[in-house]
């Protein structure tokens, strides 16, 4: 909804100045984090009291730096390492929601309704319209439903394509700047475990398949493999790897745009690919992170990482002896796409044991406490380094024998032993 005034370029202490305390203030991902307005936020922090911040993932989390614990609080579907300490002094509240649900849940009509939107945006166009760029997911919806929305104006953010930008008439306050974003590093390089894994996994994606992939030095393993695929498309999320296999030929080229993105996390490499590229179509959440719709992709791919798998398939993503560790993110809608895609394959990759081989990440079952991140009815591939554990359709039986097989050999005949008791 268009605004009923112009907007107004102000100093980036005027914008801030217009939020008030208690207020619930949502902020893109990662590399759409508009660096200069977090500034003044966290230097108006005296002022702001009780201000709910929501989000998701982040780079830097300057808001919950020591000493603002009366000024901001942390609402979010995601648990990084950072923050992980913060979950039991009640600075981040975490929601084991599908990232999908973020703009239901914090929309006009869902529990926790935004009252202003920070976002970062490029310069406009020649129509007044200013694209999101790095982080259009959440950021572009939410600032269309808040009652404020007050965006950094960054000459160096790229313009995404597709339906990803707001019109400068929606916005309430610029700030200008020209700094670089903040930048993702990588997942590492991926040691022979990975390696391993990456060529198992590579071997279930066909030519003509459109792959969402996450972050690490699995999926880093995995993109290094498909070189020599054809046709290829990617989804959701904008990597640096995804240039190496657009200039190796490997990606669609002759049919539209052939990468869909709601995030960008990388460097000024993908940023810089990105920027007015018709082979990136930029997508709100709602569009994107949502099985109805990644479904009806055909031969739609997800690659998946968890933390251990239990003999009978149940997969837990998330917790370590019933402590919070990582999130559900998109990996349900993801993997449910998959399913639901004719010619699709869900994917669930994982070592087989944690560092120094001393824990089976392929047990039993799941320890009490453990959140069941995929349902046992939902997983179809399971891979570690030694193999390939495929259980679609597989009898509880079947699938724990399947499941041991692919455990590393010092654990490997306990789990049979276990997997016989099943039939």
């Amino acid at each position: 909804m268009k605004r009923p005034h112009l907007s107004r370029k102000v100093t980036v202490e005027e914008a801030v100045g217009a939020l008030k305390p208690g207020w619930r203030l949502c902020l893109p991902l990662c590399c759409g984090l508009p660096q200069t307005l977090m500034d003044a936020l966290v230097g108006d922090a005296h002022r702001l009291t009780g201000m709910e911040i929501v989000s998701g993932l982040q780079i830097v989390y300057p808001f919950l730096a020591d000493g603002l614990e009366e000024s901001f609080t942390f609402r979010t579907w995601q648990c990084a390492p950072a923050i992980r300490h913060h979950l039991e002094t009640g600075r981040v509240k975490y929601i084991p929601m599908r990232q999908g649900d973020a703009v239901r849940v914090f929309g006009s009509g869902g529990p926790w309704p935004v009252d202003a939107a920070l976002i970062q945006v490029s310069p406009p166009d020649s129509e007044g319209r200013c694209s999101l760029g790095t982080s259009i997911g959440h950021s572009l919806p939410l600032a269309l439903q808040a009652g404020l929305v007050i965006a950094e104006v960054n000459q160096r953010m790229p313009r995404v394509l597709g339906r990803s930008s707001i019109h400068i008439s929606e916005i309430d306050f610029l700030v200008e700047s020209d700094r670089d974003l903040l930048e993702f590093p990588s997942g590492g390089e991926p040691g022979e475990k990975e390696r391993a894994i990456g060529r198992l996994v590579s071997g279930l994606i066909p030519d003509g398949a459109t792959l969402q992939i996450g972050l690490g030095a699995i999926p880093e393993a995995i993109m290094d493999l498909l070189a020599e695929k054809r046709d290829l498309a990617f989804y959701a999320m904008g990597i640096d790897k995804i240039v190496d296999l657009v200039e190796a030929g490997a990606v669609r080229q002759d049919s539209g745009p052939a990468i869909t993105v709601t995030e960008i996390l990388g460097s000024r490499r993908i940023f810089d690919f990105v920027h007015e590229n018709p082979l990136v179509a930029g997508r709100p959440l709602p569009e994107v992170i949502n099985s109805r719709i990644a479904g009806q992709i055909p031969r739609f791919c997800s690659v998946l990482s968890a933390l251990e798998v239990d003999l009978t398939g149940q997969v837990n993503a998330e917790t370590i002896r019933g402590k919070q560790l990582s999130a559900v993110g998109g990996s349900f809608d993801f993997l449910q796409g998959a399913l639901f895609s004719p010619g699709g394959v869900a994917v669930i990759a994982l070592p087989s044991t944690t560092p120094g081989d001393k824990v089976s990440r392929i047990v039993t079952q799941l320890p009490a406490g453990s959140a069941v991140t995929t349902p046992r009815h939902s997983v179809q591939y399971v891979v570690t380094e030694y193999g390939v554990a495929e259980l679609w359709g597989r009898s509880i039986g079947e699938r724990a024998r399947a499941l041991a097989a692919v455990a590393h050999p010092a654990f490997r005949e306990e789990l049979e032993r276990e997997a016989a008791r099943f039939g």
